[in-house]
């Protein structure tokens, strides 16, 4: 009998927390989830806050959450699978014990490992109770999301020519010449001030002679990135590699250009086509990143027919990101260098082409302008 009435007591017990947690596990039960920044660089690291609140008397000994993320979002300890595809979420489980009247905070380091906008859609949470019998389960929608932007890539300025992306360019004609433009000296005629007298050429020649100055113009650059990925047609994406690779190679432009606050321009023949009017400085640099970070495969126009409708007047240099070069890209950077105007073009496939020796992005060739 006694071991009938122990059966039958903890029976009674199972029972009565198993309807008491299918009942009450979930009530008065708060899940909140935050983002450190929303946004961050390739590489970066970021936080992934969860914050969970049992505001019952009923203990709870068991919590299961599960992140709902994009696998480009590595927590600490994941292991990374780069080959699988962009469309496979990621679920990051953790356990919780909670008292009553209990919060519980966890801090997720997380890595960022790509560019892109990347969304925590929802985190599903299950409670039990002190044996296991039960598990009632909500999802709680987040919708938290971090924009990664593309890191530049690891350029040596070096093998850039010296002028490639500073200072000003000599022009035939400008309104006034620039004073810090020194190309020699002239005969002096009166009207030049006592400093721009050139002293050590007056001694050689025995006579007054004065500084030569060139006219310049400040420099403007048309960044234009190709999203076709040959010649042929426009209906196929780039492979990930490239496209990766020639976005990094755009960010890096855009970086240098920034530091030496020379105005840039961004055009990208994308089937939403990007183009960013010229600009210089810290907020229009990050606006191109951004739009870089959101960029799709997917191409646009030809490349052709977007060389077509570019106006390059009011630009003195022109980079050129692709992964092919046409007769007819390759004649219009022909027409704009007789027209002294510098022209850049930086390449993930071409190896030899009739344009000057297009090369991969891991080298650049700088062709025309008067650094040549």
């Amino acid at each position: 009998m006694e071991l009938i009435a122990m059966a039958l007591i903890v029976a009674g017990v199972l029972l009565a927390q198993y309807f008491l947690y299918s009942r009450l596990g979930l009530k008065n039960l708060t899940y909140k989830l935050t983002v450190s920044a929303p946004e961050a660089f390739e590489g970066d690291e970021i936080e992934i806050i969860e914050e969970i609140e049992n505001a019952k008397s009923l203990p709870l000994p068991w919590i299961r959450t599960e992140i709902n993320c994009s696998r480009w979002l590595t927590f600490r300890g994941q292991s990374h699978t780069p080959d699988s595809g962009d469309d496979q979420r990621g679920l990051i489980s953790g356990i919780f014990v909670l008292k009553g009247h209990q919060k519980c905070r966890r801090v997720w380091k997380v890595r960022c490992e790509k560019r892109g906008v990347f969304t925590i859609e929802d985190t599903s949470l299950a409670v039990s109770d002190l044996f296991g019998l039960v598990k009632p389960a909500v999802v709680f929608g987040i919708r938290e999301s971090v924009r990664v932007l593309p890191r530049p890539s690891a350029m040596e300025l070096s093998e850039l020519s010296s002028d490639a992306f500073i200072g000003d360019m000599q022009v035939r004609r400008f309104v006034l010449p620039d004073p810090f433009m020194i190309s020699g000296a002239k005969e002096y005629s009166g009207r030049e001030p006592m400093n721009r007298i050139h002293w050590a050429q007056t001694a050689r020649t025995g006579s007054l002679m004065a500084y030569s100055n060139d006219f310049t113009t400040e420099r403007r650059f048309l960044l234009i990135m190709n999203m076709q990925r040959s010649f042929i047609s426009n209906d196929q994406p780039l492979p990930l590699a490239v496209l990766e690779g020639q976005i990094k190679a755009a960010a890096f432009v855009l970086d240098h250009c920034c530091r030496t606050r020379a105005e840039i321009a961004l055009t990208v023949n994308s089937a939403n086509e990007i183009f960013l009017p010229p600009s210089s400085g810290y907020e229009h640099t990050m606006k191109a990143l951004r739009e870089l970070a959101e960029l799709k495969n997917e191409c646009g126009a030809h490349i052709d027919d977007h060389f077509d409708k570019t106006d390059f007047t009011d630009f003195t240099d022109i980079v050129f990101i692709t992964s092919f070069l046409t007769d007819k890209t390759a004649e219009i950077l022909r027409c704009l260098r007789e027209q002294r105007k510098h022209c850049l073009v930086l390449s993930t496939d071409i190896t030899e082409t009739e344009f000057g020796g297009v090369i991969p992005i891991s080298r650049r060739y700088y062709a025309g302008g008067s650094g040549e």
